[in-house]
């Protein structure tokens, strides 16, 4: 009867765990159709490599999102392809 009332709460609690486990999703996903070409410190270069790709044809269309983590600057050059 003792081993009986030790083992339902654990197995109650592995159920929890795994459904948790299971449902979980990544916190930063790429956008629809996106890709995540580089990450960089610096804006401008960001731009300037994202402006360079499109007009070469690398991509057709592209983004630079800030990060925003703490005393951390940095930028996520995105690029579409809708060829």
């Amino acid at each position: 009867m003792r081993k009986r009332r030790i083992l339902a709460p654990l197995a109650a609690l592995a159920t929890v765990g795994a459904a948790l486990v299971v449902g979980a999703a990544p916190a930063q996903a790429d956008p629809p159709g996106g890709t995540l070409r580089g990450v960089y410190y610096s804006y401008d270069f960001c731009r300037s490599y994202g402006f360079t790709g499109a007009a070469e044809g690398r991509w057709d269309w592209w983004y630079c999102e800030q990060s925003y983590a703490p005393q951390s600057a940095q930028w996520f050059l995105w690029t579409f392809d809708y060829s």
